[in-house]
């Protein structure tokens, strides 16, 4: 698929998301983004079950 029409399905899939009124708050959205942040930058330790609090 080309990358346009790539976007151009994300973009209709979206609009459509919006139009049946499934949004996400910009706090959502932070709290997403700082989760996958936070997995990329902290790898699993093979030995470690959890991390301590």
């Amino acid at each position: 698929m080309e990358s346009n029409e790539a976007l151009k399905t994300i973009l209709n899939q979206s609009h459509a998301q919006v139009m049946e009124g499934k949004t996400l708050s910009m706090d959502e959205v932070e709290r997403f983004m700082n989760d996958k942040v936070y997995e990329l930058t902290h790898p699993v330790d093979a030995y470690c079950v959890a991390e301590s609090v």
